[in-house]
């Protein structure tokens, strides 16, 4: 989201971005890489974006159980891939994305049921891909693994995909800044209203925002909310 901002700053005034934190100490992330207009350090005349831990634009507040969010819409950002990484990526073009897993932050409060990803793959007869770091990450059936060993080869492979499906996270933005259609699943935790893209296809059964850092009921009951026939639905309709 942090590029996302750069590119519309950039395309303000034409000057270069520096993302910095809290603190105003440059950040750096492997997302930013052949980026012509961020900077890894300060010049003399350059916008600056803040990004980071305590300053992020869509969190009013923290506390030991839950985030408070505020209104917000992330800005799709700019991927800048090496001939390499799209040599990696060309292999797996036209093949559809998928990614069940979730971030390791506490709880489970983004995930959809395993059962319903093995449902899904196993009723549509899709190119399905998965970018992995490990094999045991990886769904079975009929779902093509790929190592990819840094997020931005994965976002390589995205690039070349004609849709993603997944949940709140950071191959959702890749998908925005890759361009291609997605589907995205959504539990009570946030709201596509918030972090999300109204290009996108948004499914979510649940009431206000709950923030919760630790497993919430709330959220397991609106993933659950989520029937596999209705995602095949949304998928077909972007893939139309």
């Amino acid at each position: 989201m942090a590029a996302g901002e750069a590119r519309k700053v950039h395309a303000a005034n034409k000057l270069p971005v520096l993302i910095v934190g809290r603190r105003g100490i440059p950040m750096w992330n492997e997302v930013f890489e052949n980026n012509p207009y961020i900077l890894r350090l300060p010049t003399q005349r350059c916008n600056r974006v803040l990004s980071g831990g305590g300053i992020r634009p869509y969190i009013s507040l923290k506390t030991p159980g839950r985030w408070f969010w505020k209104p917000y819409k992330p800005i799709p950002a700019e991927m800048f891939f090496t001939k390499e990484e799209l040599v990696f990526a060309e292999p797996y073009r036209g093949m559809v994305m998928i990614e069940p897993n979730v971030k390791a932050i506490g709880h489970t409060n983004k995930a959809w049921p395993v059962k319903r990803w093995l449902e899904l793959v196993a009723g549509l007869d899709l190119p399905w891909v998965q970018c992995v770091t490990s094999p045991k990450q990886s769904l079975p059936h009929n779902v093509l693994k790929v190592i990819t060993p840094t997020f931005r080869l994965a976002l390589a492979v995205q690039s070349v995909c004609k849709a993603f499906i997944g949940t709140d996270g950071g191959l959702m933005h890749g998908a925005a800044a890759n361009g291609i259609p997605a589907v995205i699943l959504w539990s009570e935790f946030t709201s596509p209203e918030i972090v999300g893209y109204p290009n996108m296809m948004n499914l979510r059964h649940a009431g206000k925002p709950c923030g919760m850092r630790v497993n919430c009921p709330g959220c397991a009951a609106a993933m659950k909310a989520i029937t596999v026939a209705e995602v095949v639905a949304a998928l077909k309709g972007i893939l139309k």
